[in-house]
C-alpha cells in the first residue's frame, strides 16, 4: 500500500506548507476529509460517484495533521452541509475523531444536514499480511456507500 508512485516537485526547495490543508477536488454535495494514502482511495470514490450518480464531492486533504488547518475543513462543511471523515488507521482513539470534534465544536455544526460519518480502519491489531491488511482499511467500494450514505440521508 505504500509502494505508491507519484509525481514529486523539482524545486529542490520545496516545503510542504504546515498547516495547511489542501482542497484537491471541488465539490458541493458532500465534504470528504482525509490525509495520507486514503487520498488516493477517496480521490478514486469521489469520481466514480459523479460518473454514476452525479456526486459532487468536495475532498480535502489535511496534509498536516498538527497544526491542523480548521479553516479549511470547518469553510469546506459549511459549504457542502455533509461531511464523511477517512482514515486508515483504527476507528477507536484515531485521529479522524479529532476532525469531528472540531466540527461538532465549531459554528459549522449549524451547517450540517446530517451526522458527521467516520470511516476508518477496523478496530483490529494492524495484520503483516498483505490481503489482511487491506481488508482491515476503507476501500473505494466502502468509502463510495458512505458517501452515498450521506447523500441519501441515510
Amino acid at each position: 500500500q505504500y509502494n505508491m508512485k507519484g509525481e514529486v516537485p523539482l524545486d529542490p526547495d520545496f516545503v510542504l506548507p504546515i498547516g495547511k490543508a489542501e482542497i484537491k477536488k471541488e465539490g458541493k454535495d458532500v465534504t470528504v476529509v482525509t490525509y495520507g494514502r486514503m487520498l488516493e482511495r477517496v480521490m478514486k470514490a469521489a469520481e466514480e460517484v459523479k460518473e454514476a450518480e452525479g456526486v459532487e464531492v468536495e475532498v480535502v486533504d489535511l496534509r498536516t495533521l498538527s497544526p491542523l488547518d480548521k479553516d479549511t475543513v470547518i469553510e469546506s462543511v459549511k459549504k457542502t452541509g455533509k461531511v464523511l471523515l477517512v482514515n486508515d488507521a483504527h476507528k477507536t482513539g484515531g485521529f479522524i475523531g479529532e476532525v469531528a470534534a472540531t466540527i461538532a465544536e465549531s459554528d459549522a455544526f449549524d451547517y450540517l444536514d446530517g451526522r458527521i460519518l467516520r470511516l476508518a480502519g477496523e478496530d483490529v491489531p494492524i495484520p503483516y499480511n498483505q490481503a489482511l491488511e487491506t481488508a482491515m482499511i476503507p476501500s473505494v467500494d466502502r468509502i463510495k456507500k458512505y458517501i452515498l450514505r450521506l447523500v441519501n440521508n441515510r
